[in-house]
């Protein structure tokens, strides 16, 4: 029964913030341990999105070498993998640990992809869609009676 659990696998994704201050042309370099790190855990890659760097919507901090670093800016990436809850334990102690990251999230999901198309915002060529007011059937104004009545509320 335990190594019936041990065994038992689950997919697990990993968004991740890396610190803006990584040059550009050493991005690669440092995706490239991120997973190799993973890697060394005996993970199963299924699918990855290579960091782009992002203006974040507020400002992030994080201690590193014990100094409060605050960030504006980031590398975010995240990478799809397959592995034992064992294995999961010991990633996100090792996540933890990256002074490379400003964050991270990992949740467990499943293995298919579960990305949405983008959307153009705007009018689109196929909705056209148009206002129509609903016509009423009136009946005639009687001018004496609204008179009448405004009379009765003036006074």
């Amino acid at each position: 029964m335990e190594n019936e659990k041990e065994a038992r696998t689950s997919v697990y994704e990993v968004g991740y913030l890396m610190v803006p201050t990584i040059a550009e042309e050493n991005v690669g370099a440092e995706v490239t341990a991120f997973k190799d790190g993973l890697g060394e855990q005996g993970v199963t890659f299924i699918s990855d999105e290579y960091p782009k760097m992002l203006e974040l919507a507020y400002e992030m901090s994080r201690s590193i070498a014990n100094k409060k670093q605050k960030f504006s800016y980031g590398y975010f990436g995240w990478v799809k993998f397959e592995c034992t809850t064992d294995q999961a334990r010991v990633i996100k102690d090792g996540l933890d640990k990256n002074e490379k990251l400003i964050r991270y999230l990992m949740i467990k999901t499943v293995r298919e992809s579960t990305m949405s198309s983008k959307r153009p915002y705007g009018k689109q060529e196929g909705s056209k869609r148009r206002f129509t007011p609903k016509t009423q059937e009136s009946t005639p104004i009687n001018e004496e009676v609204i008179d009448k009545e405004i009379d009765a509320l003036v006074v």
